[in-house]
């Protein structure tokens, strides 16, 4: 019996869903959690085997995100609108037979209004709704999986091969009696989690080595990195000696998934000593996303192996990498004094490599303000490079993409920090006569020294045949680009449009 049902858009939320999905199969089995990529075999009817899921589900979980609502199809019409659209068929199904539903708000997205719904979907708005933010995953979805009844403590579901030597389940879980307890269970969280926040805000942050990465996702302190917080003597003792770790002559590897082809870099390597049994390792990682859909991107994708030791890192990372777009991450680990060859295991999907590191191969890393935590050269800043700010560059391009009309109308970088500047595109988008194009987050990429970068703001509508609208893109640009692109995607087409950077020079 598949017992909870995992509801999504995959242009929408489909890194979060498979997040959830996930810590759910690893607390209750994969036979009781229900999601189409993974539960549903090759020749299988999509629309029959997922109304035969959701009849034998207890629970749907709506995963509903910021372009849930007014998610368009390639006709420019809303898809909760279309009678045949899946998600739309899936909650319906659910509110028909009484199974409880609840919506599962990620990536800040808003309860829907009961007047945004079709008919058959206004019930969902009366459903109380559950937050799972990107800085808070880990409390949030304690609490999702004490609403839901499952003990988030406990060790994860044997194998069904091995389930007989656990007490059998209670018999006769009537969907009467789990309204009731999911509906006791979302108060009882819900003052839990004020619990929690005053007493997060109260307390302090336990990794005082976190750093600030451009496009790095949500860097939480674990209780893992108690151990290696330094006491106050400690604190005063002199910086040890930092070395600089060469990057392996592997040093990139991709998978190719059912949706995306997803690249991982390894960008610097950073090694400390922290006593006489133990070192830190810090490797900074990107992660390419040339897929159209969200992509996760988090701690528990990596280990480090020393010998027969699989090491998880001691800082929490959970994020998404949005369709065609790159994030960096730093990830630390405790490992073994004595190891000198590790390699870093990577893992997507099911699917495991690794790239081997030796740690011999290093050299000092100099006290110098002109080099990085990595011992590498700081590239120079926007904000130090271009002045005065705001400065423009040229626009007014047009390209025509997917059959639409897209005119670069402007080009403004700002100062947002001391460190930091942004750049803001204006953009208009032209449909063609007689189809609809959609508009939005996913149309506009920013293409930094051959690395593409999603919008910092969320943008998602749908331009009418024959007619016009225009929007701002808004894009960190933190170091001096040597190369700058607008990307531009739309019906499986793309194109990229090189901006002239001679207002960037040096004044």
């Amino acid at each position: 019996m598949n017992d909870i049902f995992i509801s999504y858009r995959r242009g929408d939320s489909a890194g979060h869903a498979g997040r959830l999905f996930d810590r759910l199969t690893a607390q209750l089995g994969a036979e009781h959690v229900f999601m189409d990529v993974t539960d549903l075999r090759p020749g299988q009817d999509f629309a029959v085997e997922l109304e035969h899921a959701v009849a034998r589900a207890d629970c749907l979980l709506a995963v509903i995100g910021p372009g849930w609502l007014d998610a368009a199809d390639a006709a420019g019409r809303r898809r909760l609108d279309d009678a045949d659209d899946f998600v739309r068929r899936e909650i319906a199904a659910a509110l028909g037979q009484g199974t409880p539903v609840i919506p599962v708000l990620v990536h800040g997205a808003l309860m829907p209004r009961a007047d945004q719904l079709p008919e058959v979907l206004r019930p969902l708005a009366r459903r109380q709704a559950f937050n799972l933010t990107d800085a808070r995953w880990d409390s949030d979805l304690r609490e999702l999986l004490q609403a839901l009844g499952i003990d988030p403590t406990a060790a994860p579901s044997a194998p069904a091969a091995t389930a007989t030597a656990a007490p059998p389940a209670p018999a006769g879980r009537g969907r009467m009696a789990a309204v009731a307890a999911l509906a006791a269970a979302m108060v009882v969280a819900g003052a839990a989690w004020l619990a929690w926040q005053a007493m997060e805000r109260g307390a302090p942050s336990d990794d005082t080595t976190r750093t600030a990465t451009p496009n790095t996702p949500s860097d939480n302190s674990d209780p893992r990195a108690d151990a290696a917080a330094p006491s106050p003597a400690q604190a005063t003792a002199p910086q040890p000696q930092r070395f600089a770790v060469a990057l392996p002559p592997v040093s990139e590897v991709r998978f190719r998934t059912s949706r995306a082809q997803v690249i991982f870099t390894l960008l610097a390597i950073r090694q400390e000593p922290r006593d006489s049994a133990t070192q830190g390792l810090t490797v900074l990682v990107r992660m390419l996303n040339r897929g159209p859909y969200d992509e996760a991107f988090g701690s528990d994708q990596f280990h480090l192996v020393a010998g027969d030791q699989a090491i998880a890192p001691t800082n929490t990372l959970i994020g998404l990498v949005e369709g065609t777009a790159a994030k960096e991450a730093a990830l630390r680990f405790v490992a073994p004094a004595n190891a000198d060859n590790v390699a870093l295991e990577v893992r997507l999907n099911g699917e495991t490599t690794r790239m081997p590191i030796s740690l011999r191969a290093r050299t000092p890393i100099r006290d110098d303000p002109a080099l990085d935590e990595f011992g590498l050269a700081k590239p120079a800043r926007t904000v130090d490079a271009v002045k005065p700010l705001p400065a423009s560059l040229t626009a007014g391009q047009r390209i025509d993409v997917g059959g639409a009309g897209y005119e670069i109308k402007g080009a403004v970088i700002e100062r947002e920090t001391v460190e930091k500047a942004s750049i803001t595109f204006t953009i208009r988008c032209t449909a063609p006569a007689g189809v609809s194009t959609y508009f939005g987050s996913g149309t506009v990429r920013l293409w930094v020294d051959g690395v593409p970068r999603a919008p910092l703001n969320f943008v998602n509508m749908a331009v009418d045949a024959g007619t016009s609208k225009e929007d701002r893109f808004v894009f960190d640009l933190v170091t001096m680009p040597k190369t700058l692109a607008v990307g531009l995607l739309n019906a499986g087409d793309s194109a990229k449009v090189p901006l002239a950077l001679g207002p960037l020079a040096p004044r």
